[in-house]
């Protein structure tokens, strides 16, 4: 096994931009299979169901919750180790054990099983996030840290794009269990070019003065003071949650809703869903991080100004997509909510990154991925799935996603506190 310890690394191979970007690169292999293993429970959702003839709330349960709760469980103590640790040993040991217990999925032979399997893969990917997000910022100055993360960002909905035409198409030729089979193995290959290729940055690197990464990991007692200190920190952590949960519950949601409203089969909805709202939410991140970055210039609160506004676009997307009789209409709404919903990570992320200390963005970012997992994955699709139910089942789930989406106001007026108590009037100063 790798050895995880935190070593001192010499900085020299990441003052060459070539090598900054192939960093990047692999670690968005990595993460696309974190997006691809996590992603492939929405898909499957309807021929697990009717295998071991499960309900919604049964069928929420295992796309989200079991995954959530592991996750939730495990992300705290993942973020804490990210800034004790080696990050790149850590997560390339992290990426080979959830793709090996996603191929373990497609071996289940009764519904629990199964769920354990998805908690194996939730315990695992609660690492990601807090490894890599630091890593990233250690290689990139703030002033380009929105776009940079906007980039990485772009393999979550790859390997979401992925999961729905290639594992749509395998379920319905040779069946769900080969998907999840087939699912696993990128994971073995990322793990691998992540251990061999890439180097732990310097903590710190990035920033203009360079020392704080000398500094000791920051205590949670410390963590907890630095968040009682900034509400408007915690105010972002509790938005980037509810975000999470609406992006979850359609992408785990949307499928079934497209089969049962407008009589696609599998392969179908898989194609609709990830050319069309995969097409828009791999767009999504760059375009974001590169707008945030850009008006950040002008005025630091434009980053968070385009999550809240896009999350009130959302809305209006949502209902066309749930009530428009059209397909075609109903996809664009779809495409445009997709569009929407993935756009939050790059600003929000990197606002957060800029604004916490080095030595506990690991934490931080922890602290971010519990918020989002614990709404998103381990409430969002069991209580679209109970709704769901108590509106009747089958065509139900209309008015359940529609509830959901009121979870957008919220969610923006969070943001819109925390532009108002991080930026008021100071207009931003760029970066070297």
């Amino acid at each position: 096994m790798p050895q995880l310890s935190a070593a001192p690394v010499a900085p020299d191979r990441y003052a060459n931009p070539a090598y900054r970007w192939y960093a990047v690169l692999v670690m968005m292999g990595v993460y696309l299979c974190h997006a691809l293993d996590r992603s492939m429970a929405g898909i499957l959702v309807e021929p697990i169901k009717a295998e071991f003839g499960l309900t919604d709330t049964q069928a929420g349960l295992y796309a989200g919750t079991g995954y959530g709760l592991a996750f939730a469980i495990f992300v705290v103590p993942m973020g804490l180790l990210s800034d004790r640790v080696n990050r790149r040993n850590l997560l390339a040991a992290l990426v080979a054990t959830w793709s090996i217990c996603t191929a373990l999925g497609g071996f289940a032979r009764n519904y629990g099983q199964l769920v354990v399997a998805r908690m194996g893969v939730g315990a695992a990917e609660a690492g990601s996030a807090p490894l890599a997000m630091p890593m990233l910022s250690d290689i990139f100055p703030a002033g380009r840290r929105s776009f940079v993360v906007g980039i990485f960002y772009m393999s979550t909905n790859v390997g979401s794009v992925l999961a729905s035409v290639a594992g749509g198409y395998i379920a319905a030729e040779h069946g769900w269990r080969t998907a999840l089979l087939v699912a696993g193995l990128p994971g073995l290959f990322f793990a691998v070019l992540l251990l061999l290729t890439v180097q732990e940055p310097r903590r710190g690197g990035a920033e203009q003065a360079g020392a704080e990464g000398l500094e000791k990991a920051a205590s949670p007692r410390e963590v907890a003071r630095f968040l009682v200190r900034n509400p408007a920190v915690v105010a972002l952590i509790v938005g980037c949650g509810l975000l999470s949960l609406l992006s979850v519950t359609f992408g785990a949601w949307s499928a079934s809703f497209f089969i049962r409203a407008h009589g696609l089969s599998l392969a179908e909805a898989g194609l609709l869903l990830g050319l069309g709202g995969g097409a828009a939410g791999t767009c999504a991140p760059p375009i974001f991080g590169w707008l945030g970055d850009k008006l950040a210039a002008r005025h630091g609160s434009w980053p968070l100004r385009l999550v809240w506004c896009g999350a009130l676009i959302a809305i209006c997307a949502g209902m066309m997509m749930l009530f428009v009789p059209v397909l075609a209409v109903a996809a664009l709404g779809y495409a445009i909510g997709e569009f929407m919903r993935s756009g939050y990570p790059p600003t929000s992320f990197g606002v957060l990154m800029t604004q916490s200390p080095v030595r506990m963005r690991g934490a931080i970012m922890a602290l971010v991925q519990f918020a989002s997992v614990f709404l998103g994955w381990g409430m969002g699709p069991l209580f679209i799935g109970l709704l769901s139910d108590l509106y009747g089942g089958g065509l139900g789930i209309r008015y359940a996603l529609a509830n959901a989406l009121l979870l957008y106001l919220p969610a923006a007026g969070l943001f819109l506190y925390a532009q108002w108590k991080m930026f008021p009037n100071n207009p931003a100063r760029r970066s070297a």
